[in-house]
């Protein structure tokens, strides 16, 4: 990692997450296949509500018929940490417009944040919108691609289980 807060950069430094975010995004993927979501409903998932964890809980309370109010408050307290996270890199964006301050919170994760406060020890705490929106934008479309896939993968693996996937199913079903 190194002082720079450019495009070029951000990629450079986001590329190891994005490991994280394919395998948990296939399991997703396969896992909501699995349980009679499609394809479509996947990417669609991830693509609006973006949280892993969240989406997991989701669609166990699906399968388990829970009434959506409940899956509503079940996926808001399970994400309220981001407000936290999102408090504490505000201040690197006073100067920057509201929607870029919105775009930025809204696609934040607990890895995003994480190598955004390890980059700020490098650039004697100062941040860029370019740098933070392109490690944003990478985990979001690796993400949704790789939950798609995973739903895609899925329609093959009668029994996700045996790829070691069991603790997620048990986890919705």
């Amino acid at each position: 990692m190194t002082d720079e807060l450019d495009i070029r950069t951000a990629i450079k430094d986001t590329l190891p997450t994005v490991f994280g975010y394919i395998g948990i995004g296939l399991a997703f993927g396969v896992v909501s296949q699995s349980v009679g979501l499609s394809v479509l409903m996947v990417v669609l998932m991830s693509a609006i509500t973006y949280a892993g964890s969240a989406q997991f809980i989701m669609v166990s309370m699906l399968v388990s018929h829970n009434p959506v109010v409940s899956i509503m408050v079940a996926v808001f307290l399970v994400n309220a940490r981001m407000i936290l996270m999102s408090t504490v890199v505000a201040p690197y964006f006073k100067k920057d417009s509201m929607l870029k301050n919105i775009f930025i919170g809204a696609l934040l994760t607990d890895e995003s944040f994480a190598l955004s406060m390890n980059k700020v020890n490098y650039t004697d705490h100062k941040m860029s919108f370019e740098w933070f929106n392109t490690a944003n934008l990478i985990a979001y479309f690796t993400w949704m691609i790789a939950s798609g896939v995973g739903a895609l993968l899925g329609q093959l693996v009668a029994h996700p289980e045996r790829l070691g996937l069991d603790f997620a199913l048990e986890f919705t079903l």
